[in-house]
């Protein structure tokens, strides 16, 4: 079984590796999840290309694992080409929340995928994965971009519209220039999925497309 902490796997939860070990189901974490139970380091590419390794010799399909991270590292790198020298927009995800915003810390993949765009998650000093965060500090780190996740029963444009409707952020350049970008729940957390968000986003950085 693949689990997650926080993607349907809780910490005290009735569904964890230990409460399913004596069923004889033998579970693999995330690396990125990890960071909801113990101390680790900003989370990196290398963090998903090692999940995807490792799961190619869980499932015995190791060369087609080695296959896909090679075309996935390639990509990334001819991205990250692309927009070097070019200037950093500072970057805001906002999953969900109206009180508080769900947002991306340096612990979750986001910030791999922002950075390796070219971009600079504005959340990138928060030590944490996925995290709420108040509204003071979004317009006070004041994101030239703002990243919508798209997933569940609210949609991107909902969430756009509570965006620009919300007069604590009239002032945030991303919302008096429009600038959003839109990509799936599936992109934004570990997976296959993660070059293609890098690539959406240096587009919508940078204006750059391979």
């Amino acid at each position: 079984k693949f689990l997650c902490m926080n993607y349907g796997m809780q910490v005290g939860g009735d569904v964890t590796p230990q409460s399913l070990a004596p069923l004889g189901i033998q579970a693999y974490e995330l690396t990125e999840s990890c960071a909801q139970i113990m101390p680790r380091a900003e989370t990196t590419l290398a963090d998903v290309y090692n999940d995807l390794l490792n799961l190619g010799r869980i499932f015995d399909v190791q060369a087609r694992a080695e296959a896909l991270v090679a075309q996935m590292r390639r990509s990334v790198s001819e991205v990250q080409a692309s927009v070097a020298g070019k200037s950093s927009p500072r970057v805001f995800l906002y999953d969900s929340g109206e009180d508080r915003p769900m947002t991306a810390g340096r612990l979750a993949i986001p910030q791999a995928l922002i950075s390796a765009a070219g971009g600079q998650n504005v959340m990138g000093d928060v030590a944490a994965s996925w995290t709420h965060v108040n509204w003071e500090s979004v317009v006070q780190s004041n994101p030239e971009v703002i990243v919508i996740v798209d997933y569940g029963e609210v949609s991107a444009a909902q969430k756009q519209h509570f965006l620009e409707s919300n007069p604590t952020l009239q002032s945030v350049d991303a919302i008096r220039n429009r600038r959003y970008v839109v990509l799936p729940y599936v992109a934004v957390t570990p997976g296959i999925d993660n070059v293609a968000a890098i690539e959406t986003l240096a587009a919508a950085f940078h204006d750059v497309t391979r």
